[in-house]
């Protein structure tokens, strides 16, 4: 038995929901349960827009804002259709700790562990290694 029993990974540009199941002969087998991309969310905020130059840091700022709060929300959409159930998140350091601000209570209790990587483009089999949550107790 795990003590998680599903894996969000996310960056900038989205987000994958894995649940995991035991196997009797390959033990912890992720399943993609919910994907999410966010348009456009890795080009930046200064391609998107033709203001001067001294606005950027500012449209930047709102962009990730904008990102973060949109990935809380899908989180949060993924971990209410598991209810009680603890889960793992692991999330790019420069938005991870907004991203958690941003959950709702309720839904923060419930992590079990938390790393600051971007593993979203990581396949499946080798997002195990990274969770110590996903080895058998």
């Amino acid at each position: 038995m795990t003590a998680s029993s599903l894996i969000i990974v996310v960056d900038r540009g989205g987000l994958r929901a894995y649940r995991a199941e035991e196997t009797p002969s390959r033990g912890v087998n992720l399943k993609l349960v919910q994907a999410f991309e966010i348009p456009n969310a890795n080009r930046g905020a200064n391609t998107n827009h033709t203001t001067a130059l001294t606005d950027w840091p500012q449209l930047e700022i709102e962009e990730n804002r904008r990102i973060c709060r949109q990935l809380a929300e899908e989180i949060a959409k993924v971990v209410r259709q598991m209810p009680g159930e603890g889960w793992s998140l692991a999330a790019p350091k420069a938005i991870s700790a907004s991203i958690v601000k941003l959950l709702p209570n309720s839904i923060r209790e419930r992590i079990v562990e938390h790393l600051e990587s971007d593993l979203l483009k990581t396949p499946a089999e080798q997002l195990r290694e990274h969770f110590r949550s996903l080895q058998p107790f």
